[in-house]
């Protein structure tokens, strides 16, 4: 995360760093001047070190929480879903909030790999020979990198969403097995 706090601000410093010249280059919708051009090109190796640092950074967190995260689901939340239906218990809710969360977790998966696609793109840019592309790119990968972030967040809320459906069964069960002594 350091990183890639490092990495937004070297690149906001390259890009918004300069902004009095005469000729205008249009980067997706922004205008770029030829001083920020140039502050792109003069810091290329910086700017595309730390994008390289960061892509094998998030590549290794995205192994780790990518298991995580699957694991929550194999060995936790269904095994638990299949004990409580094997027993003729209420699971619906349980089931719901689980199949949400795989759906969250695919959706996860797959904007991550758009990210890191999306990265790799960018990395591959000669930025000395084309800048505007490089911005553009890296911009791509900075809003494609957001998402994840967002995908991440949901996937924590179907956690906490798990936890307290759980607590509510354990309660109702509780309550169930109170009245019936």
């Amino acid at each position: 995360m350091i990183f890639a706090k490092k990495a937004v601000l070297i690149l906001g410093a390259i890009l918004l760093g300069a902004t009095t010249s005469i000729n205008i280059v249009m980067a997706q919708g922004s205008t770029m001047t030829d001083a920020q051009i140039s502050q792109i090109k003069s810091s290329c190796l910086t700017a595309k070190d730390t994008l390289a640092q960061l892509h094998a950074n998030d590549a290794l967190l995205r192994v780790n929480r990518g298991q995580m995260y699957e694991s929550m689901a194999t060995k936790l939340m269904t095994p638990f879903n299949n004990r409580v239906d094997n027993n003729h218990l209420n699971s619906k809710y349980l089931v719901a909030v689980t199949q949400d969360y795989k759906d969250a977790l695919t959706t996860f998966r797959n904007d991550y790999i758009t990210y890191e696609e999306s990265l790799s793109s960018a990395l591959k840019i000669d930025c000395t020979k084309e800048p505007v592309s490089f911005y553009d790119a890296v911009a791509d990968a900075r809003t494609k990198r957001t998402q994840v972030h967002s995908d991440v967040l949901k996937l924590h809320q179907y956690i906490d969403q798990y936890k307290s459906t759980f607590e509510q069964f354990v309660t109702g069960l509780m309550n169930f097995n109170g009245s019936n002594n």
